[in-house]
């Protein structure tokens, strides 16, 4: 798999630094080659996973493209969550890989549109965050976007056009509604139950 990996690149034109069979190998191969990008094959099993935290761990400014045997949504989001900055099926074409890897050193994240079907049907049936019990108002929303942007209840006041005491008054039914804490708590469960955008 890794000769004709290497073959697909070079006739498209990406330099290949090495190819390592194993994780010691490869974190050898990093150090000495300083490469772009690497991309991991990823074997449906804990080591794999196991091998792409360390890899992280040790170069967490590293792009990974991880290749996968095919588009679980399971896995793609545990490779994801392991460090990977992209993953394709070991389907994909040669073109869609080589502009996977152009893209990846670039400074985007890849997914395949299979994974990214599969990987969004995983995150619906599995969210960790249920619905909120009850809705944001506009308004409430709208404040929370305010202060996800960094701005005072001072600030808020004047973008909107309402007194301080109303900001306060929005927010504190915002955070009651989202069971949170503090404002950052209720900007960071807002997010997450996708009622306002980062």
């Amino acid at each position: 798999m890794r000769a004709g990996l290497r073959v697909l690149l070079e006739e498209s034109n990406i330099s290949v630094a090495g190819e390592a069979d194993s994780l010691p190998v490869l974190i050898g191969l990093v150090r000495a080659a300083l490469p772009q990008l690497a991309l991991f094959d990823l074997a449906l099993d804990d080591e794999a996973l196991s091998s792409l935290w360390r890899l992280r761990k040790e170069f967490p400014a590293l792009p990974v493209l991880a290749l996968s045997e095919g588009s679980s949504g399971g896995l793609v989001l545990a490779a994801l969550q392991a460090g990977a900055r992209g993953c394709l099926p070991k389907t994909a074409t040669a073109a869609e890989l080589a502009e996977a890897t152009r893209r990846l050193a670039a400074g985007e994240s890849i997914l395949h549109p299979a994974t990214t079907t599969a990987l969004l049907q995983q995150l619906r049936h599995e969210s960790p965050y249920p619905p909120p019990p009850e809705r944001l108002t506009p308004r409430e929303a709208e404040v929370l976007q305010a202060v996800s942007a960094g701005l005072t209840n001072k600030a808020i006041a004047l973008k909107l056009g309402v007194s301080e005491h109303t900001v306060k008054f929005h927010l504190s039914a915002a955070m009651s509604k989202l069971g949170a804490a503090s404002r950052a708590e209720a900007v960071a469960l807002a997010i997450q139950r996708g009622l306002i955008s980062i």
